[in-house]
């Protein structure tokens, strides 16, 4: 199995050092995670984790997040998405997760939107969404 992080994930992980998202990026960037990801997604990592108002929550400048994405990425295996899927979800930002997902099957998609990728028009049974405390709990320990 192999798990796409949605972005969500990287700002809750970078807020909160103690939850389950900071230990699901952490496990990745042990290489213990086999994670996946594609570049239109580490564009939306960098957009998103680059907002004030998210450097303000965790008290970090954007250069040392870049260090850790960049160590992060380093780790992931990049993706080749030669189908897009759209529309599929209600939310137009998410297909592109979807796709990668697909694309990357047997994957397990890591969100903490959970009902937005139930609510896919089509059904992909390769690919599962789980929450970081979810994933935590179905690992070996």
């Amino acid at each position: 199995m192999r798990y796409l992080l949605d972005t969500n994930i990287l700002v809750a992980a970078f807020r909160s050092r103690t939850g389950a998202s900071n230990a699901i990026v952490r496990l990745g960037l042990l290489g213990v995670l086999p994670l996946v990801t594609h570049q239109k997604l580490v564009y939306e990592y960098r957009d998103v984790l680059s907002r004030p108002e998210i450097l303000a929550d965790t008290n970090l400048s954007f250069h040392e997040i870049e260090i850790v994405l960049a160590q992060l990425l380093i780790k992931a295996t990049e993706i080749d998405v030669r189908y897009l899927w759209r529309p599929n979800l209600p939310d137009e930002g998410d297909n592109f997760v979807l796709e990668i997902a697909i694309a990357a099957w047997p994957c397990t998609i890591v969100t903490h939107k959970i009902k937005d990728f139930a609510r896919a028009e089509l059904r992909f049974p390769q690919v599962a969404a789980v929450t970081p405390g979810q994933l935590m709990h179905s690992l070996p320990h």
